[in-house]
């Protein structure tokens, strides 16, 4: 899988079945040489207004990476 074309732009859903965002960027660890968490970008009314805020998804929170990543739980911001 290559990290900027595969994930970069992916819509994120949560467990209840919301888009919550789009992957914006992803942090891989160069030691591990494994991802670690991604930012998204928020959607929705507020993200178009400049008001969204900054998310970060930890690694393990993910479930599933398919045509959309699927993640577990309520999402913090990080702001």
């Amino acid at each position: 899988m290559k990290i900027n074309s595969d994930l970069i732009g992916k819509e994120v859903i949560d467990d209840s079945g919301d888009q919550v965002g789009v992957v914006k960027d992803v942090e891989w660890n160069p030691r591990s040489n494994n991802v670690e968490s991604f930012e998204l970008e928020e959607s929705g009314v507020s993200a178009k207004l400049g008001l969204g805020e900054k998310k970060i998804v930890p690694i393990n929170q993910v479930d599933t990476i398919g045509d959309k990543v699927i993640v577990r739980g309520r999402l913090l911001s990080s702001d």
